[in-house]
């Protein structure tokens, strides 16, 4: 077995193996940057476990081969890469934090000359701190201190904004036969926005069958949303339905004549996560 261990070629061949963990991380930070990725309900812990022991497996790999070129490599590439992973899912931790321990490990243990490793180290710890410090400032200067909660079925009764709704009625209203449009293309859906006004009540429209799910998490469109409609107060809800592929008809309860609004969803938004709406 120490023989086998010791063989150059099964290092080599670990270290090329290794990549795949390199691939894994480009994948998933791809993914967060164009969707935003929900781990399902009830599957937090099993996503996080599959996930951590990945990491923990390939971190063995790259420790065992850490004097092979390749992961060297490797080793002085993690950082950058998972500073993308890390600025795309700041408000999702559970996301960045194993392959972040695994870059910190390997650009530690890699065998590479002192002074390459203070020269980028002090490059990936400019990059992290100007680069999350940047992010936090976009998000309060751009983003919305507002508190959004879906309106649908699936809202908790524990949800304070449960009580404030005949959520009965919301239930039918968001049947997901109502709220897709005739053609299949796009889907309304309603928010409750607890503002420091007196809140509001909000109608969007977002494209329909474009969210891709996995065993354990769904990654779900994001960047692409239209507005059609708001509400001043909060407690009530619109009678909404799709009168055509494109037209969306919405009235207050109470009042006796509808609304058309003809819908074109906007271009996607890439800045999304640094709160540019």
């Amino acid at each position: 077995m120490k023989d086998i261990l010791k063989n150059i070629w099964v290092k080599r061949g670990l270290a090329v193996f290794n990549l795949l963990y390199i691939a894994e991380v480009v994948l998933l930070t791809l993914a967060t940057f164009y969707y935003d990725l929900e781990i399902k309900q009830g599957a937090q812990g099993a996503f996080f476990t599959v996930h951590f022991i990945l990491s923990a497996l390939f971190l063995m790999f790259m420790l065992y081969t850490k004097d092979m070129i390749l992961t060297k490599i490797t080793g002085l590439m993690l950082l950058p890469i998972v500073f993308f992973l890390v600025i795309f899912n700041m408000h999702n931790i559970i996301i960045f934090v194993p392959p972040l321990i695994v870059a910190i490990i390997m650009f530690f243990y890699i065998s590479v000359h002192e002074n390459i490793k203070v020269l980028l180290g002090t490059i990936y710890i400019m990059m992290y701190v100007l680069g999350i410090f940047a992010y936090f400032i976009f998000n309060m200067l751009f983003g919305s201190s507002a508190i959004e909660t879906v309106l649908d079925g699936d809202l908790s009764p524990d949800d304070p904004v449960y009580a404030m709704y005949d959520m009965n009625y919301i239930t039918q209203l968001t049947a997901n036969d109502n709220t897709v449009s005739p053609d299949g293309t796009m889907e309304f859906y309603i928010c409750d926005v607890q503002n420091k006004e007196d809140g509001q009540v909000i109608i969007y429209v977002v494209p329909h069958g474009q969210d891709k799910s996995f065993r354990f998490f769904t990654l779900k469109q994001k960047g692409i949303k239209r507005k059609v409609k708001f509400f001043y107060g909060r407690g009530k809800v619109p009678e909404v339905y799709w009168s055509g592929s494109n037209t969306l008809t919405y009235k207050m309860p109470g009042e006796t004549e509808e609304t058309n609004s003809y819908v074109v969803l906007p271009e996607k938004n890439y800045l999304e996560f640094i709160g540019v709406y």
